[in-house]
């Protein structure tokens, strides 16, 4: 039996946790609907999402299992925690949210045992990086032994060689704030201290170059990121080929990752000279495929291992027909173009389409976000062949452009006479919260009047009711509402500004993914 994981250690990282507890947020490629679409792509049948059996190991405040457990009211989710005071946030927020699916436990990995029960689907995600060798085996160990037969795991760490980048900013922090023990304290020195190194560096050195680059970065990350992604005491990448290798050992096989990116996204020439080059080792082809991109951070998929052998590693467009695909691009080619059409994603990524009704496709799938849509939705709004749309969704895939889901993610538009907002949303503004989950399993903040109208927005009132409610708010003194920094007095003006804020609020609503049918 394996010697148990130092306890000093565990204790350690539970008071950093307890002392500067890390946000907690939903991430939508742990959803173990994404998780059971990648599966399909690889020709896989699944346990079903909507009555499965979900642990998260390292579950912070709740933010990822929470909007999950109210998303599937017929499944069970279990997540465990060692920071007491995020365990208890999280039984907060589900008991204020009136979730009876959920349970949270105060636990390291190593108590879980076979009294836990097996699992369909296992998330751990920006755990196994940051945690020393032992746990990192342990919760690979865990993983195996509560898995299903036909389960799937998603475990996300640091990767090389990206990471080797990174670590000189988290080299130099830690070479001064490491000495100070104050979170507060570690903080505020850490960033002074890449400041002072990023300016007195040479301007004309790979070195500099680094070191200015994760500096910008880091400079617009919160707190608590930089604490716990860079600071912490254990920072452990690996490369791919290391940690399929502990998986291996532990009794689990590598599916894919949660992006699906392959090696032809970066073109027939290069794919075809990495294949050639692994010679049909997976693992060593996916190290082969960092090393082209730099990649840093990886959101593998793990399986047992008779349950891979039945994969399909080819990819058949003919697999996508049963999925429900989203993606939302802020850049759309011009109503007049012509082809090639190139489209521009959040990130600045591009995704060039050379067919117009396979750009049709595209806009079309961005115009019902945050809606879902099938190929065969797809095909019916644009008159198109469904293999066309196919071979458009799976280029999309390819290029990790795609949000995928086993089930559909149905949104409601502004329009409805008596609107609904997910009751998760209103009851996180009910507790006065400034951000939420949306039904894309996405993070949102909320603002002021997001705050005030939501928690009203249960499908009992239209909108002049809805404007009343809010009225007498400000006539309570609840909300005050300002126009050039002075309190606005005269009712008429207060109504009409109320009709709009209503409104404009349920239009925001619907754009986030707020608003169900």
């Amino acid at each position: 039996m394996a010697a148990p994981p130092d306890a000093t250690a565990l204790q350690r990282t539970a008071s950093d946790y307890d002392q500067t507890p890390y946000r907690s947020l939903p991430y939508a490629v742990t959803r173990p609907a994404h998780v059971a679409a990648i599966a399909h792509v690889f020709g896989l049948a699944t346990p079903p999402v909507a009555t499965a059996r979900v642990l998260e190991i390292g579950c912070g405040g709740g933010g990822n299992l929470i909007p999950m457990a109210a998303a599937f009211p017929e499944a069970h989710f279990v997540g465990l925690d060692l920071s007491p005071l995020q365990v208890g946030q999280a039984r907060e927020r589900a008991e204020a949210a009136g979730l009876s699916n959920i349970a949270f436990r105060v636990a390291s990995v190593t108590d879980v045992d076979a009294g836990w029960g097996t699992f369909d689907y296992i998330v751990c995600h920006g755990v196994y990086s940051w945690v020393p060798a032992d746990v990192r085996r342990a919760i690979l160990r865990v993983t195996a032994e509560r898995l299903g037969d036909k389960g799937l795991a998603l475990v996300s760490y640091n990767v090389l060689p990206g990471w080797h980048l990174k670590r000189v900013a988290r080299d130099a922090m830690l070479i001064h704030a490491g000495q100070f023990d104050d979170p507060v304290e570690k903080l505020g020195q850490a960033r002074a201290f890449l400041d002072f190194v990023k300016d007195s560096v040479s301007q004309q050195t790979p070195y500099g170059e680094v070191v200015r680059a994760e500096s910008a970065f880091l400079a617009g990350q919160r707190d608590d990121y930089l604490l716990h992604e860079y600071l912490e005491e254990e920072n452990s990448p690996c490369t791919v080929v290391d940690f399929l290798a502990e998986a291996d050992a532990a009794g689990l096989g590598y599916l894919a990752d949660s992006d699906t990116m392959l090696p032809e996204t970066l073109g027939t020439g290069v794919a075809a000279t990495l294949r050639q080059l692994a010679a049909d080792r997976l693992p060593r082809l996916e190290h082969y495929l960092d090393l082209v991109i730099g990649r840093s951070f990886r959101q593998s998929i793990l399986m047992k291992p008779a349950a891979i052998t039945a994969a399909r590693r080819a990819l058949d467009p003919s697999r996508l027909a049963g999925l429900h695909v989203s993606a939302t691009f802020v850049g759309l080619p011009a109503p007049d173009a012509t082809a090639p059409f190139v489209f521009t994603e959040r990130s600045g990524r591009t995704l060039t389409a050379a067919s117009a009704s396979a750009a049709r496709a595209v806009a079309a799938l961005s115009a019902r976000w945050p809606n879902s849509a099938t190929g065969g939705e797809l095909a019916d709004l644009t008159r198109a062949g469904v293999p066309e749309i196919l071979d458009t969704l799976l280029q999309l895939i390819q290029e990790g452009m795609l949000a995928l889901s086993i089930v559909p993610i149905r949104v409601a538009g502004a329009g409805a006479a008596r609107p609904v907002a997910w009751p998760l949303a209103r009851a996180d503004a009910g507790r006065g919260a400034h951000d939420t989950a949306n039904l894309q399993h996405m993070p949102v903040e909320l603002n002021a009047a997001s705050r005030a109208l939501l928690p009203l927005i249960d499908g009992t009132r239209d909108r002049a009711a809805l404007a009343e409610r809010v009225m007498a708010m400000v006539t309570q003194g609840v909300i005050t509402l300002r126009r050039d920094g002075k309190p606005i007095n005269d009712p008429q003006e207060l109504r009409a500004l109320v009709g709009n804020i209503v409104e404009g609020t349920l239009r925001s609503l619907a754009s986030a993914g707020l608003l169900t049918a």
